[in-house]
């Protein structure tokens, strides 16, 4: 189970750096709402939540 727990960590060190990359463009002059309402800027920040979200259940599920 840690082996499992470790490969779902990891996994997103090797995946997101590519999904950065979605689209080409300069993101200086643009907002908030640019990251909202891009799809590829929603994965990444749903993939961000979720990785989050699974390391505070696994602090919280210890004993």
């Amino acid at each position: 189970m840690k082996r499992l727990t470790a490969l779902l960590l990891a996994l997103p060190t090797v995946v997101l750096p590519s999904l950065a990359y979605a689209h080409a463009g300069d993101h200086s002059g643009l907002g908030l709402m640019h990251l909202i309402r891009e799809p590829d800027h929603l994965v990444l920040i749903a993939a961000c939540v979720a990785v989050v979200a699974l390391v505070v259940y696994k602090l919280r599920s210890r004993p």
